[in-house]
């Protein structure tokens, strides 16, 4: 076995993740009044993503577009893809949505912040492509940032079709959707498996033992980040389309996707000031160790 000395260790490149940088971009994201699916200004949040991951040094970034209809009206969408090719064509994906709504999924002019919903989940992958940008890694990688999630995941299904269609060997995926607010317990993160019992939401029954599997690898890593956890299923968001394709993925969430308990989901009030950022570090180095202890393991 040939061990590269000069690789840096986990732990090294955990600490590398910026409390500070997330706060940067998240700041940003939510500087744009609204990241509504059916605004110019998604466009202006997408072109702001987009240089960021080029400024990091991804040259293969790039759009992936699709025509959608929202409200009866057809709309030009896009998709940020931006790779990082590994030793082997095997890919992770690591994903997020980067438009938002308010309470009224029609209103695409009021201010939407969209801090935690989801910019939380933005920051992170923008954060952890930084950390990754000058490593080698067994495995490629793509980090991808849907739009028209909250439409009933039009970017996903759009993407996860044309992942499909070209026979893209897509080995594992995790999905970030609000990472910012603890909600089932003080600094505990749910890790979301295909497991759910409901068909709507667990499309093919074949791939749940390894997203099982894959859900105890992140639940393993979680004592190293400081974190409790929460296990649970993947409901209603970007990589339900995946695992209709009999992809293996997983999630990280927060828990606060309930408007009964939390009075900024689709709010203007869902903003920067109330992010608990020592808590999105933690679910950020959790990802990052997870996607690290995959690349490390041999797979077949």
């Amino acid at each position: 076995m040939n061990i590269d000395k000069n690789k840096p260790s986990m732990q090294s490149m955990l600490d590398r993740i910026s409390t500070d940088r997330l706060k940067q971009y998240l700041s940003s994201l939510s500087d744009f009044h609204t990241r509504h699916s059916k605004s110019p200004l998604l466009n202006d949040a997408g072109d702001w993503i987009m240089n960021e991951l080029r400024g990091i040094g991804y040259k293969d970034t790039f759009y992936h577009s699709f025509k959608a209809t929202i409200d009866n009206e057809e709309f030009d969408l896009r998709n940020i893809i931006c790779k990082k090719q590994g030793i082997d064509e095997k890919l992770i994906m690591v994903c997020a949505h980067y438009d938002c709504i308010m309470n009224r999924k029609e209103d695409s002019d009021s201010r939407a912040p969209g801090a935690n919903d989801n910019g939380s989940g933005v920051s992170a992958i923008i954060e952890i492509a930084r950390v990754l940008a000058n490593e080698n890694l067994k495995h490629s990688f793509q980090f991808v940032l849907f739009s028209g999630e909250e439409q009933g995941l039009l970017g996903s299904r759009n993407y996860a079709k044309y992942i499909k269609g070209h026979n893209i060997d897509l080995y594992r995926l995790i999905n970030l959707d609000m990472i910012g607010y603890p909600f089932f317990a003080p600094n505990t993160v749910t890790i979301e498996r295909d497991n759910n019992t409901d068909a709507n939401h667990n499309q093919v029954r074949e791939n749940d033992l390894k997203s099982i599997e894959f859900g105890e690898i992140m639940k393993e890593t979680t004592s190293a980040v400081n974190l409790g956890f929460h296990l649970g299923s993947i409901y209603d968001s970007d990589y339900e389309p995946f695992e209709a394709n009999g992809h293996v993925v997983l999630g990280a969430y927060d828990g606060s996707a309930d408007p009964n308990k939390n009075p900024h989901y689709h709010s203007s009030s869902d903003l920067p000031e109330f992010i608990n950022w020592i808590y999105l570090t933690s679910v950020t180095k959790l990802v990052l160790a997870t996607i690290l202890k995959v690349d490390s393991i041999n797979s077949h």
